[in-house]
């Protein structure tokens, strides 16, 4: 049987974690029958005690494993995570969420489900018929949110711009043999963009991407860890990008 390991990046989770992880545990994993699910928890050193948290749900479910490292943004965590799932857990195939429950866990059904049924890289999108962003999001984070994703298809994908309504979303699954082995991780960010990155990859590279609605969630614990000062950076890193490929 296939294993699935849900790879969730914390940093100061600890209103969230414990959660997170029982609603898998007990809601989300039962109704899977056919793949071994597990969780992996990549921390980056939490000073706020969430890998405790974590470090107890592991005497309670044995299916859960931490990998520990410093904070060096959420692109390296990825790498680590995606590493670690494979060398260790043996994973065919991982799904990466927030552990802050903007993604809603029912999700991971429909994600299993697109992945039993043939696709190699599912993303859940907020841009789809059925998809949705907060309704009590500001002006500027709706604008960015909606017209930054246009900006960086067309400069990615332009003619094609309409491959990938959400370039920018952090809930996905991507098989091992047929996307992690074939894209070149040393050739992503630490930064945000590490997603975009490798949407970018995916595409030269002909793998098929798949996308299902989701209706993206205000995050009710904690603080955002969307850093906004990156913007120009990130627009920075798109032309480089399509203008020099995976080069630099």
């Amino acid at each position: 049987m296939e294993r699935i390991v849900i790879i969730i990046p914390t940093y100061n989770e600890e209103g969230n974690i414990g959660e997170m992880i029982e609603v898998l545990e007990k809601e989300i994993f039962p109704r899977i029958e056919d793949y071994n699910m597990s969780i992996l928890i990549v921390d980056d050193n939490s000073p706020d005690g969430t890998a405790k948290i974590v470090k107890n749900k592991m005497n309670k479910y044995n299916n859960i494993m931490i990998s520990m490292g410093m904070k060096r943004g959420l692109g390296m965590a990825f790498k680590r995570g995606v590493r670690f799932a494979i060398n260790k857990m043996k994973a065919d195939a991982i799904i990466k969420m927030d552990a802050d429950f903007q993604h809603d866990p029912k999700h991971i059904l429909d994600l299993v489900k697109k992945y039993n049924e043939g696709s190699d890289y599912i993303i859940g999108s907020r841009f789809l018929k059925g998809g949705s962003t907060p309704d009590n999001w500001g002006f500027y984070r709706r604008f960015l949110s909606k017209y930054g994703g246009l900006c960086t298809r067309i400069i990615l994908f332009f003619p094609h711009i309409n491959i990938i309504s959400d370039v920018s979303s952090g809930l996905k699954l991507m098989s091992v043999r047929n996307v992690l082995n074939k894209v070149d991780l040393s050739k992503i960010s630490s930064g945000f963009y590490y997603t975009t990155q490798l949407i970018y990859q995916a595409v030269n590279l002909g793998i098929k991407i798949t996308e299902i609605p989701i209706k993206f969630k205000v995050r009710e614990k904690g603080k955002t860890k969307m850093p906004f000062s990156n913007i120009p950076l990130t627009l920075k890193t798109m032309i480089l990008l399509r203008l020099f490929g995976n080069k630099s």
